[in-house]
């Protein structure tokens, strides 16, 4: 089916959900409605929490669950121990809740806190995959790890379990974000790499399910089928063994289409993959963190507001918008959250699935320590 057909699609779909749902009583919507912005994971831009009135509505009247910093809010370790402990205390003042700080910080290429702002450099997936030393993966996760708590940063968006089978794959395999085309040693890494963070206090999440190794597109570009490319029997595997062991505290999604998943839409926004493959079959209950929304595969085809009704209907938890600024001063995570705040209110967005994420996020932020930027 033509990618140019899914947008006119996706308004039908929820459409008939409208139809099939009940709204909530009033009292109900009224109960959820100051919390929806805890479905929210947002990237802003300043470097200080100073003077950026921005910044101050993300954090006090869109109450988001948390932020995630990108090289652009990122000056200095000490300009970002302050930035953060400055977040994490407003948030507390107007939310009463702490603060989920997030950051992309595999090494190698995806490193946000990198030698240009005075850190040391990092070695990437493919690095530690080739070196093979389990116990030095471990040692430097939880270097890194030390790194990010010392900055103030709770959760790391890593590790990659994308297994690297095809070596032309633009958006994993060719900037060695893969620990290699073996599933098994891609789970043994992982393993390794998440004991270290979690021995530094460093949340994780494994990334991108249900695969984006096999593609020859990147889906922060457009539209990506892995179809024809894609081995469940191959990229589930760390997910599979991972899980088993109780090791993740959150799993992210790829917006890659497969239409032997799901024949509508990519994997964020498929009930199929999500509710039915991770959860179901795969039995993760905690949360699922969205890839950034506003990436072309999701953006240029659905539109970032539709798409997170349809992502938390298909069972995520946690809606990604890497960059909040839209043009016109307007910002992403509002107009996503007044879409949102819609589809609860009509019914499109049944208020027990809201509970449900909302629980998982808070569970999450329970198991958070308490950042070394904010001790004093």
């Amino acid at each position: 089916m033509a990618a140019s057909l899914r947008p006119a699609l996706l308004l039908a779909v929820l459409l008939v959900a409208g139809c099939r749902s009940a709204a909530p009583a009033p009292e109900r919507f009224g109960a959820l409605n100051p919390r929806l912005g805890e479905l929210l994971l947002v990237g802003f831009h300043g470097t200080t929490l100073e003077d950026n009135a921005a910044l101050e509505r993300l954090v006090c009247e869109t109450r988001v669950a948390g932020v995630i910093l990108f090289a652009r809010n990122i000056v200095s370790a000490e300009q970002t121990a302050r930035l953060t402990r400055d977040l994490s205390a407003r948030a507390r003042e107007c939310t009463g809740r702490a603060l989920l700080v997030a950051v992309d910080a595999e090494g190698g290429r995806v490193m946000r806190l990198g030698p240009d702002a005075g850190w040391t450099e990092t070695p990437s997936h493919q690095d530690l995959g080739q070196a093979g030393d389990l116990a030095q993966t471990e040692l430097e996760a939880r270097r890194i790890g030390g790194m990010l708590r010392a900055a103030g940063i709770n959760w790391n968006l890593a590790p990659v379990v994308d297994v690297g089978y095809n070596p032309a794959n633009p958006v994993i395999v060719g900037v060695g974000r893969s620990f290699g085309a073996n599933p098994t040693l891609v789970a043994a890494q992982a393993r390794a790499y998440i004991t270290g963070m979690h021995a530094a206090g460093v949340l994780t999440a494994l990334k991108h399910f249900p695969g984006h190794g096999s593609s020859v597109e990147d889906s922060h570009a457009g539209f990506v089928d892995v179809t024809d490319t894609a081995r469940p029997d191959v990229e589930l595997v760390p997910y599979r063994l991972l899980l088993a062991e109780g090791l993740v505290d959150a799993v992210m999604t790829a917006h890659v289409y497969n239409r032997h998943l799901d024949a509508w839409v990519p994997a964020t926004l498929s009930r199929p993959t999500i509710d039915g493959m991770l959860r179901r079959k795969l039995g993760w209950r905690g949360v699922v963190v969205s890839d950034d929304m506003r990436m072309g595969a999701i953006e240029q085809h659905y539109g970032a507001g539709d798409a997170a009704v349809l992502a938390l209907r298909a069972g995520v938890d946690l809606i990604l918008i890497a960059d909040d600024r839209l043009p016109g001063d307007r910002s992403a995570s509002a107009e996503t959250l007044k879409t949102i705040r819609g589809a609860v209110r009509r019914g499109r967005l049944p208020a027990g699935r809201v509970d449900e994420a909302l629980a998982r996020v808070a569970a999450l932020r329970s198991r958070l320590l308490t950042p070394a930027a904010e001790v004093r």
